[in-house]
């Protein structure tokens, strides 16, 4: 199980409070603490069993205090409850099951995952997907971002890691996790917010798209070329330029770089074509809509041209 949460630790007396065992109730249900499954800037994620049917759950807990006065958790069961309305048999969302807020902390209860992208990717033979799971992957994350994105959130934080795998059956299935930093970029009246002037940083260095480095507002363009970054990282022989790099300038100026130095990512040209998805969200503004069809429509392309089978077994799924 991998929910993932922002870096930085948490308070932790906070952490100290909730002990393996401890009983925690809510208007729906009663839960038992197993075990702690991650920790971070908001929040702590916990395995735990529901005294009503003995099944497993995650259960993600924030911290609340006169110096949080914003919880994190509220955008994220805003997408959770926004996002419930997808067939659950295409979503890519994991479920809500319950919410409830106490005088500490406030909490949601959801399904269990299973490992996040990168773990897998780890665990592959020469630390590389197929060519058929690269593309199965690429695809399932594209298709939960453009699914976020038609609620009018955006992720901000779009990597590897905040994309993990169902558990036993539903572990070909890819699900966006981590809405630690995701926006809503409407305003009351229903229209696109005016980008602010001047924005901090926020995300990861290695996949945050070049207007983030800028200090720019992120729109729905920023995630998708976030998501591009992350694609190039699933191929087979293919690392990003800046991977060792960590000063944002350093990256940013080989983000501009990879523009015209793309034929050097891969030591042949079968993935050439993917160039027109930078080319493509290059010519985007911050309230431009992202035209997803034309993106799966290179995608599909290049697997086509290839001989990619895209209903090949998930590297992972194969028993060896």
């Amino acid at each position: 199980m991998n929910l993932s949460v922002s870096s930085t630790t948490c308070n932790g007396n906070f952490r100290e409070d909730l002990k393996i065992n401890k009983t925690i109730k809510t208007k729906r249900g009663t839960y038992t603490i197993d075990k702690l499954l991650g920790e971070g800037g908001y929040g702590l994620v916990y395995l735990v069993t529901s005294k009503k049917d003995q099944q497993k759950y995650a259960m993600k807990i924030e911290r609340v205090s006169k110096e949080r006065t914003s919880p994190k958790l509220k955008v994220e069961v805003s997408i959770l409850k926004k996002v419930s309305s997808i067939d659950r048999e295409r979503s890519h969302f994991v479920k809500m099951y319950d919410r409830c807020k106490k005088k500490d902390y406030c909490l949601i209860v959801m399904d269990l995952l299973g490992p996040n992208i990168f773990d897998l990717k780890r665990k592959c033979r020469n630390l590389e997907f197929s060519e058929s799971t690269s593309f199965n992957v690429g695809i399932q994350c594209l298709e939960s971002i453009e699914d976020l994105h038609k609620f009018n959130f955006i992720h901000r934080d779009i990597k590897p890691t905040n994309f993990s795998v169902g558990t036993e059956c539903k572990n070909n299935i890819v699900y966006l996790i981590d809405f630690g930093l995701a926006r809503y970029i409407l305003n009351g009246k229903g229209d696109i917010k005016t980008p602010r002037e001047i924005c901090k940083f926020k995300g990861t260095i290695r996949y945050a798209s070049r207007a983030t480095h800028k200090g720019l507002e992120n729109g729905k363009k920023d995630d998708v070329e976030a998501w591009i970054y992350m694609f190039v990282e699933f191929l087979p022989s293919s690392h990003l330029p800046w991977r060792t790099l960590n000063r944002l300038e350093d990256v940013l100026l080989k983000k501009n770089m990879l523009r015209v130095e793309w034929p050097k990512l891969f030591n042949h040209s079968r993935y050439m074509k993917l160039q027109l998805l930078l080319d493509y969200i290059d010519t985007l503004s911050y309230a431009h809509p992202v035209d997803y069809n034309f993106i799966y429509s290179i995608i599909n392309g290049v697997a086509e041209d290839n001989n990619i089978d895209l209903t090949s077994p998930l590297d992972w799924t194969i028993k060896k």
